[in-house]
């Protein structure tokens, strides 16, 4: 005797909702910027600077001599939308059928909460990409034609990279664990001493070209640079507010970061936060979904909109390393 199984197709388990997603870098870049909140569109950043002329003060003359001058630099920043729609009845042909709500009325998605949650992430993953690399005036068809990026300014940045710095040469080819550490020590020696001087003032890269960093200071790359010098002496590089692709330069106030708008880059690029500004109408606009059924065609919906941009107050505060 024995059980003939043959009329049957064998199991297998669908019934598994917790959704594996892909991972995601995030949105790391906005964090470090300064928010300029009530933007709907083109908006100013005022700037102010003031001429000071010292006098031989060993008289009682009054002799007036000075100017503030008001200047402004463009935060173009443009109107977005994420229209989504899905029809509820579709999932009752799949594996989703056993979690649907009983009755043809169906006015909800099963997996809505763990949807909403990786939607927002998602989006913010893109935007990282758009602060950095985006171009208003591209055509390319993909979420990088929304609003220009830091990068569209790049030709106004104080270029390290040069000739006749502290280094003599430029480096060439890539940027890779042989030359990465030299590439991050040309934004510090090379950047404008007063944007270096504030405390705010980062080094931005990939994170694919981080973890070419990381593995050049783990092995003892960098030879006699200001580094290696400063790595021997201080010992370990310490790590800020635990996070993993965040590190201080040894002996300096520099922090290196890496972000996911800069992947696969070979650009490195250092600022004041209080320099470059992320131009938004309210700061949670970009994380906000709108999610509804809809009688009229029977579908559920989500919607987000919000407005972004970014400007730079002083472009020639940033530095730059682009090979």
């Amino acid at each position: 005797m024995a059980l003939d199984l043959s009329a049957l197709t064998a199991y297998v388990d669908e019934q598994q909702f917790n959704l594996a997603t892909a991972a995601l870098v995030g949105g790391r870049t906005a964090g470090f910027l300064t928010p300029q909140l009530g933007v709907k569109g083109e908006t100013k950043i005022n700037k102010m600077d003031v001429d000071v002329t010292m006098q031989d003060g060993s008289g009682c003359a009054w002799n007036a001599s000075g100017d503030a001058t008001f200047t402004q630099e463009t935060i173009d920043a443009k109107q977005v939308k994420i229209n989504m729609e899905f029809c509820p009845k579709d999932l009752n042909a799949y594996y989703w059928r056993t979690q649907m709500p009983a009755g043809t009325h169906q006015e909800s998605l099963p997996f809505e909460a763990q949807f909403a949650n990786y939607l927002v992430a998602k989006v913010q993953d893109e935007l990282e990409k758009v602060i950095w690399q985006g171009d208003a005036s591209g055509s390319t068809g993909t979420n990088l034609d929304m609003f220009d990026g830091l990068l569209i300014d790049a030709a106004n940045f104080t270029d390290c990279n040069g000739t006749s710095g502290s280094f003599g040469t430029a480096l060439t080819g890539s940027i890779n664990v042989g030359n990465v550490l030299e590439a991050v020590e040309r934004i510090y020696v090379e950047a404008p001493s007063a944007a270096v001087a504030q405390n705010d003032f980062r080094c931005y890269l990939g994170v694919d070209k981080f973890r070419a960093l990381v593995s050049a200071i783990m092995n003892g790359q960098g030879g006699p640079s200001l580094f290696a010098t400063n790595l021997a002496t201080n010992g370990s590089v310490d790590r800020a507010d635990v996070d993993p692709l965040r590190i201080i330069l040894p002996g300096t106030n520099m922090e290196i970061v890496g972000v996911g708008g800069l992947n696969t880059a070979d650009k490195v690029v250092g600022f004041s936060s209080s320099n470059v500004f992320l131009g938004m109408d309210l700061a949670e606009d970009s994380s906000n979904i709108e999610s509804w059924y809809s009688q009229d065609d029977r579908k559920f919906k989500v919607a987000m909109e919000f407005t972004m941009g970014v400007g730079i107050a002083y472009k020639s505060e940033v530095a730059k390393v682009i090979i």
